[in-house]
């Protein structure tokens, strides 16, 4: 079950709002704080612990952006269109009536924490013109820079807006609304600011997707062994090269790469929702030497494990 909270209900009115009235079919619990902070604008913060959950959108012409803070985000539109988020990722949609009616969304860390904006930029466009003047900001001009002629797409959010993005996500947790409008503000301003480029997002066959989706999970199945690509490429008939090819065209880093943010995602989540020891952590995705693994949990996430860890419960106690 989810729990839906609805923040400054009094100036909410119909809201469209297709993260939640389009939830269905969800195999766990989490909760969606929903915050109404100007006419075309919400802010959704989402915190989740299951492993999928399915959405359906009725509304036309919104602009959705989904950012991943902690873990991973897979959403499956069609066997042809395919996102799949890390965290510092997000991605974009407008569901044009015809494409992205219907979603299916998978965490394979059984955990999920993230921010979902929803704009329609119309009503948004002319809020600012009334209220808040001074920060020019076309919105017809940020769904054509951010998606151009297509209706989804997902790329990294970059230093700059990774770390309003931060911003959001901490103030959110103390239900500050004004500082939040501030920084909807400045994040809008920064994506219409964001360069464009080039954007050539592969399409690939259902049946690519599928082998490819099996090998991760072979490979993810395998998490205190040595994984060798030879062997995984042999059992499935297919070249190591091809193999390599194809997983990163599909996930966007190399296998090994993929192997190791995956493993140390997944150690973030038990530090944070479970009681064993660093140690034990270390052993489960495949380190046999704690201090190693401290030092690439490091890396990964700025702090030692038994700082997050601490971090981690402080926020825990706030929220409840």
């Amino acid at each position: 079950m989810i729990d839906v909270v609805i923040h400054d209900e009094s100036t909410l009115s119909s809201p469209q709002i297709g993260q939640v009235s389009g939830l269905k079919n969800a195999d766990g619990k989490g909760r969606i704080d929903v915050f109404h902070l100007f006419d075309g604008v919400d802010a959704l913060l989402m915190k989740l612990e299951m492993d999928s959950y399915t959405e359906v959108r009725t509304e036309k012409g919104l602009l959705e952006i989904n950012y991943c803070v902690e873990d991973r985000f897979e959403t499956s539109f069609s066997s042809h269109n395919n996102v799949i988020l890390k965290p510092g990722d997000m991605a974009l949609s407008s569901y044009d009536g015809i494409h992205g009616s219907k979603s299916v969304s998978h965490f394979p860390l059984g955990h999920y924490e993230g921010l979902c904006l929803e704009l329609d930029p119309a009503k948004a466009e002319n809020w600012i013109k009334q209220n808040a003047p001074a920060f020019n900001i076309n919105f017809s001009s940020l769904k054509e820079k951010l998606l151009g002629n297509k209706w989804y797409t997902f790329i990294p959010a970059g230093p700059h807006c990774e770390h309003v993005f931060g911003e959001l996500y901490e103030a959110s947790s103390y239900m500050d609304l004004e500082y939040i409008r501030l920084k909807m503000i400045e994040l809008l301003m920064l994506l219409v600011r964001i360069p464009q480029k080039e954007d050539n997002i592969d399409y690939y066959s259902s049946t690519q997707l599928r082998m490819v989706e099996r090998l991760r999970d072979q490979i993810l199945k395998k998490q205190e062994e040595y994984v060798s690509l030879q062997q995984i490429a042999r059992e499935n008939n297919i070249s190591v090269s091809y193999l390599e090819k194809l997983f990163k065209r599909i996930y966007g880093v190399s296998v090994y790469r993929y192997i190791k943010e995956y493993r140390l995602e997944q150690a973030a989540v038990e530090l944070a929702h479970s009681t064993k020891t660093v140690t034990q952590i270390a052993g489960k995705i495949g380190y046999e030497n704690s201090s190693k693994f401290s030092e690439s949990f490091r890396k990964r996430y700025g702090v030692m494990p038994s700082k997050y860890r601490r971090s981690a419960k402080e926020r825990s106690k706030m929220e409840h």
